[in-house]
């Protein structure tokens, strides 16, 4: 286990003008900025890029800008709070890490695959202090496996409540060309949903642009907008299974945006079983008497070009027991 020192007292880091060589080139803001401060939580970094204390030549920069050769990056002063015991010694609860351990579904000297539970969050924030990122890196530190230039790496996210395929680098040769192909559309990534109702046509593709950060009852959604406005989204689907009152479905993402499946299928009337953000509340509550209780999205596989070994791999993740035994009340 990698032990960081004990903060008694809060520490004060200097303010530092960093330049991007072209070790940096293409990594994005947010992931840089927990890079030079490993101990302050993400809602930190994310408070000091909204806040616009963190400069990239000067200017306002988000979270996603993806760093360019000879760019400018000012680090304000931080003041981080005094770390607790567990957190200074990097340690997740230990059952956390037990279960990671239990759903590796891949992994090599260039990359891991982990079949994410539902209800885990991806990074730790307010609400979760421990994310998937942080139990990975456990595993991996207590079973002595590489060191700081192996540390897993995130190359793309999933909402909390979706479970399945989520892909580390390990590396940052690995992590940036695996970043990059989720980036530029060059892998395949597959979910399967049960939606309310039947898709028509029963296969197809849905086309419609999304936007973010649009309010509707005190909430922050990504709706569907007409041509010429917002983020260009498509997503490929087919009916694999059709029961009483909802669908099964497989999804392929041409895109990856922010709740692009969530949101694309409530655009067509179907949203997603058990979605308390897009969904219909009354069908949700029908569906969760039938055994149904958590949202029904999950990443089913991924089909990568190997970083290494210059071959195309396939990674399947099983569905969940407990969405498994849903389809057979269903059925």
């Amino acid at each position: 286990m990698i032990v960081k020192p004990y903060l008694k007292e809060n520490h004060r880091t200097p303010v530092r003008l960093l330049e991007i060589t072209h070790r940096e080139v293409g990594i994005r803001l947010d992931r840089f900025l927990k890079e030079q401060w490993p101990d302050a939580p993400l809602s930190l970094i994310q408070k000091l890029l909204r806040t616009g204390q963190v400069r990239v030549n000067s200017k306002r920069k988000k979270g996603n800008h993806r760093l360019q050769m000879g760019e400018q990056v000012r680090l304000p002063p931080l003041t981080l709070p005094p770390a607790s015991k567990a957190a200074s010694e990097g340690r997740c609860p230990a059952g956390m890490v037990r279960e990671v351990a239990g759903r590796i579904l891949y992994r090599d000297d260039s990359l891991l695959v982990l079949n994410k539970p539902a209800g885990m969050a991806v990074h730790g924030g307010s609400k979760q202090r421990w994310g998937a990122v942080d139990a990975v890196r456990d595993y991996m530190a207590l079973e002595g496996a590489g060191g700081k230039e192996s540390l897993p790496e995130l190359c793309h996210r999933l909402d909390r409540d979706t479970s399945g395929c989520l892909l580390f680098g390990l590396g940052k040769y690995a992590t940036r060309t695996l970043t990059a192909a989720f980036r530029e559309g060059t892998l395949t990534k597959g979910y399967l949903a049960l939606v309310k109702g039947r898709p028509h046509p029963a296969r197809g593709v849905i086309d419609k642009p999304l936007q973010k950060g649009v309010v509707r009852a005190g909430e922050r959604m990504v709706v569907t907008t007409r041509k010429g406005e917002g983020q260009e989204a498509r997503t490929h689907y087919e009916t694999e299974r059709i029961f009483t009152s909802a669908s099964l479905v497989s999804v392929t993402l041409e895109t990856g945006r922010t709740h692009q499946i969530r949101a694309h299928f409530q655009a067509i009337g179907c949203p997603v079983v058990g979605d308390g953000k897009y969904g219909d509340r009354h069908f949700n509550q029908q569906m969760k008497s039938q055994g149904v209780a958590r949202l029904f999205l999950h990443a089913s596989h991924l089909v990568i070009n190997h970083p290494e070994k210059n071959k195309k791999i396939e990674i399947l993740a099983p569905l969940d027991p407990v969405l498994k035994k849903s389809l057979d009340r269903l059925q």
